[in-house]
């Protein structure tokens, strides 16, 4: 098959959508197909990535996921790339919206799948008559022939702009990149890996952090990422006498953060809204790495409390260090977590996922 993956998102812009469009491209070649990911220009350097990669000049020259494709380009790719699917990803930005609607217009076969879920996502009341307001762009996502949401809470929040059905296909992790044969435990190495962005909650660790090294002046907590809340952080380590404890991994290498979750003791997601799945939560799992993470989202439907994971209400820090402090003085507890984790990611691998989506290229093809 010669597919399509189209997409606002993409690198140089980092995050899940990023990722789990890396991960479907690589192991739908490794299948025979041909993919093609079309995407909004950006400074990177695709050469390095070795995927066919084409980039499409948006109408402001800006780097927001906003800004408008120019559409008579973007059509003219997807004519003549002859696609035999076009499978859009994020349903509320420009590429993936015109896409679906080309798509149906050249009579091609199209698949949404909706990554995102909004502030107050199960707030009927607000979402309801929003969904209203929104017209064209539910007209625009009625067009995909078929919609996967990456979560039962993605899929929850993508119905109000539909009434198609929404099938569930979650994010996927290569198990095998980031499976670890043993783990050194040395009761004081914590981990954040994720986009430096208000909503994954970074305030709300660093005071957590505070708590922890109350009880353990050891532990070092590794934040590793990139965004804009950078220098805020930078700020907020030093307020609060930090410096010893926590230390920042900006922009880090996809080998580097393999190896951050193999030395850590703990993963922690302290996400205050807007988490529909998060690939992170994957990658500590098949890095044997327990998770305590905030009860946001789907978060809740990949780590079970006490089984695969911790899970702490949203706000409540002191029992976030709890959980933490937890987990680095218990190393039977964490082994059990990060063992039962570990069998849990499993079917979220790639190779499992990759199917669900190919059956639905093809069930496309065939009708």
């Amino acid at each position: 098959m010669r597919i399509a993956l189209c997409s606002d998102y993409f690198y140089p812009k980092l995050g899940g959508i990023t990722t789990h469009i890396e991960y479907l491209a690589r192991f739908l070649e490794r299948r025979g197909h041909e993919v093609t990911i079309i995407t909004k220009k950006g400074s990177f350097n695709d050469v390095k990535l070795g995927l066919n990669i084409v980039r499409i000049q948006s109408i402001f020259r800006s780097t927001s996921v906003l800004d408008i494709p120019h559409v008579d380009e973007l059509e003219y790719v997807l004519r003549q790339g002859r696609f035999d699917v076009i499978h859009a990803h994020h349903a509320f930005s420009p590429i993936s919206l015109f896409s679906i609607s080309i798509g149906r217009k050249l009579g091609i076969g199209t698949v949404l799948t909706n990554h995102s879920i909004q502030f107050m996502h199960d707030f009927d009341i607000m979402w309801r008559p929003s969904s209203y307001i929104l017209f064209p762009v539910k007209c625009m996502i009625n067009n995909a022939d078929r919609i996967i949401a990456v979560s039962k809470v993605a899929a929850k929040f993508i119905k109000y702009f539909t009434d198609k059905d929404v099938e569930v296909i979650p994010n996927c992790v290569d198990v095998s990149e980031f499976a670890v044969n043993s783990k050194v435990f040395d009761g004081r190495s914590i981990l954040f890996v994720g986009r430096l962005v208000y909503r994954k909650g970074l305030h709300k660790l660093l005071k957590m952090m505070k708590y922890v090294v109350k009880e353990n002046k050891e532990a070092h907590l590794t934040i590793a990422g990139s965004g804009y809340l950078t220098p805020i952080l930078k700020n907020l380590i030093d307020l609060l006498d930090l410096q010893k404890n926590v230390s920042l991994k900006l922009g880090p290498k996809k080998s580097e953060i393999i190896s951050l979750y193999h030395k850590a003791n703990v993963f922690v997601m302290p996400s205050i809204f807007g988490e529909s799945f998060g690939i992170v939560i994957l990658e500590a799992m098949a890095s044997k790495t327990p998770i305590v993470a905030t009860d946001q989202g789907g978060i809740c439907e990949v780590v079970k409390h006490e089984e695969t994971g911790l899970i702490v209400r949203n706000g409540n820090e002191y029992k976030m260090a709890q959980y933490v402090l937890e987990l680095l003085e218990d190393r039977g507890f964490s082994r059990k977590l990060s063992e039962n984790a570990f069998h849990e990611v499993r079917k979220y691998d790639c190779k499992e996922i990759v199917d669900s989506v190919e059956k639905i290229y093809e069930e496309l093809i065939i009708h």
